[in-house]
């Protein structure tokens, strides 16, 4: 292995996920990757299960920042990347079991090619190894991104995708700290997606690398699925009205809207009363924050440096029959597979 690799941190955000982090670390211990070269930190969204001692007893060399405030998958992120010394970051679930050669694999394209500051890898199902659970994906015309499983299975170093997972994704720090991190007003669930979105739109490509491997046990929380489709509608809202160029963003919110009127449609004869209650709050919530938004919008449509046109004709944003398909079948399942998290 080259001694030069650029330096690497690793951060594993953690809530409540003390069963997990013994073989997430062990798996970190055994990369083949200069053990001199980088670092693992421990974000701890202030966890309740005695995480925190476990690791400072069992695993010292990991780097802890304890909060006090559960800030949510974006937010306890963002914290954890303010003390990393890398050139590069790595944001890890902790309910994963990485492959040896899982981050020599990840680098690689950011290395060849210079406009590649994302990189994302093959999540793979923990309780079948040989299983694809995830690849990434593309964006869809209401904000969202689907979770690829065959499309980008190609034989190539790398392939250029709209969004990488969020459970394994490589970030240039400095274009991490220029696009201002993760928008921690998502809190939870397409958080990546965003990401990466305003990295295309600022000339930055996200690449998917199929030799670099994760296996993902990908807990279900469905007690907490409304609050999940909560975040999911709102997030997806505010992608819309950041990212998309303003010819498309009227025509988008116009889809978003029957889109999430057919999902109370749909809630309403499941008889799920409280999953209609919070499609309805993710729309005054966006519209509470429309400031804050469009704000945000300016930044980056000032930024942009790349086309939606460019993005539709790249494959990296689904048509519109495509994505509503896309998001249709997504909302069939009952969870999205992410780190446990709950709001305060």
């Amino acid at each position: 292995m080259n001694v030069n690799l650029p330096f690497v941190s690793i951060i594993v955000l953690n809530y409540n996920s003390k069963k997990h982090l013994k073989e997430c670390f062990e798996s970190l211990e055994k990369l083949n990757y200069p053990k001199d070269r980088y670092e693992v930190i421990m974000p701890d969204n202030a966890s309740t299960d005695d995480s925190v001692e476990y690791v400072k007893e069992n695993f010292p060399s990991v780097k802890i920042l304890e909060l006090y405030y559960n800030y949510g998958y974006a937010g306890g992120n963002n914290k954890g990347a303010e003390i990393t010394e890398g050139k590069y970051i790595v944001f890890l679930n902790p309910d994963t079991k990485v492959h040896s050669d899982w981050l020599g694999e990840l680098i690689k394209p950011a290395l060849v090619d210079k406009t590649i500051k994302i990189c994302g890898c093959k999540e793979m199902k923990y309780s079948e190894e040989n299983v694809l659970s995830g690849f990434g994906g593309y964006l869809t015309i209401i904000g969202g991104g689907t979770k690829e499983k065959n499309a980008f299975l190609k034989d190539e170093n790398y392939i250029f995708a709209g969004y990488a997972t969020g459970a394994s994704l490589l970030i240039e720090k400095e274009i991490f700290e220029k696009m201002g991190g993760f928008d921690e007003n998502y809190f939870m669930h397409h958080e990546e997606v965003d990401l990466c979105w305003r990295g295309w739109i600022y000339g930055y490509k996200t690449a998917l690398v199929p030799t670099s491997r994760i296996w993902h046990k990908e807990e279900k929380f469905s007690k907490k699925r409304e609050k999940f489709l909560f975040h999911i509608v709102k997030n997806q809202l505010m992608s819309v009205l950041k990212n998309f160029e303003l010819r498309n963003v009227i025509s988008a919110l116009i889809i978003s809207f029957f889109y999430n009127s057919f999902q109370i449609v749909k809630y309403l004869l499941l008889r799920r009363p409280r999953s209609i209650t919070d499609i309805i709050k993710a729309h005054l919530f966006v519209i509470r924050n429309l400031s804050k938004i469009f704000e945000k919008r300016r930044i980056i449509q000032r930024n942009r440096k790349i086309s939606d046109k460019e993005l539709y004709k790249m494959g990296l944003i689904l048509p519109l029959s495509k994505s509503i398909k896309k998001e249709i079948d997504l909302s069939k399942r009952d969870y999205y597979g992410r780190v446990p998290v709950e709001e305060p």
